[in-house]
């Protein structure tokens, strides 16, 4: 009787650890389709946000020409020849941009006392203010103008540039220059900002800051893009394209 008791006791508690163990299966299947189908959505809400950002890209319907109504200031306003004035193209660039987003007109007077002023911060700052690099004129933007309404831009494409000028974003840009202007053939700095307001089939339209005669100064695109290069006080050779975009919303 009692070995009788003993087996009914076996086979009780073997029903109960079978029935516990696919419980236990059954609930991490659940457990483990919950997780798949939460990584599973997870995963679609990503391709979705990649096809929709693809898909607003190709949307983006490029204008046969884009033309940008910005003020123009030469880097040096009064054509005085300051040695001061060599250096001050990155201000200038940097100035009309800003001016530009903020919808802000200056008189000559006071676009003049702001790149002296532009050029008084940089010298505490930097501890100079020639060859400004476009992370230096980034943080002057932020810091000195308290803007910071911008993006850099790394290894830009022709298409990009586009993009961004169809969609009223002006750009400011260094460049080697030596050589590239041929209506100015003498003394070449090496490096220099210039505005790109805006582009024709196969030109860009820009501020060429360097003169008060190249308001809206017309360069043939492929220059401008090999010529595009953000300053490296070691060589040339390292230069990296990049650039500044501003955002303007309407």
């Amino acid at each position: 009787m009692k070995n009788l008791i003993v087996f009914f006791l076996l086979i009780s508690w073997f029903v109960s650890y079978s029935l516990y163990s696919n419980q236990k299966e059954i609930s991490y299947t659940e457990m483990y389709n919950s997780k798949k189908h939460e990584l599973l959505s997870v995963s679609n809400e990503k391709e979705s946000i990649v096809d929709k950002k693809n898909v607003e890209e190709k949307i983006v319907k490029l204008k046969n020409a884009v033309n940008l109504d910005v003020q123009f200031y030469p880097q040096s306003p009064f054509d005085k020849w300051w040695s001061i004035f060599d250096e001050t193209c990155e201000e200038a660039s940097a100035l009309i941009a800003v001016n530009y987003v903020l919808d802000k007109e200056m008189t000559r007077e006071e676009f003049r006392d702001e790149l002296l002023w532009m050029v008084d911060w940089q010298n505490e700052v930097f501890w100079d203010y020639k060859h400004t690099d476009v992370n230096q004129t980034a943080k002057m933007m932020k810091e000195y103008l308290g803007f910071s309404d911008f993006k850099i831009l790394d290894n830009p494409s022709l298409n990009e540039i586009k993009i961004n000028l169809t969609n009223n974003n002006i750009i400011i840009a260094p460049f080697y220059w030596k050589g590239m202007n041929p209506n100015f053939l003498n003394w070449w700095p090496e490096y220099h900002f210039l505005v790109i307001k805006w582009y024709s089939e196969n030109e860009f339209i820009t501020h060429e800051v360097w003169s008060k005669h190249w308001e809206n100064y017309n360069y043939i695109q492929e220059d401008l893009m090999d010529r595009l290069h953000d300053y490296d006080s070691s060589s040339v050779q390292n230069w990296k394209k990049r650039l500044i975009v501003w955002n303007k919303t309407f």
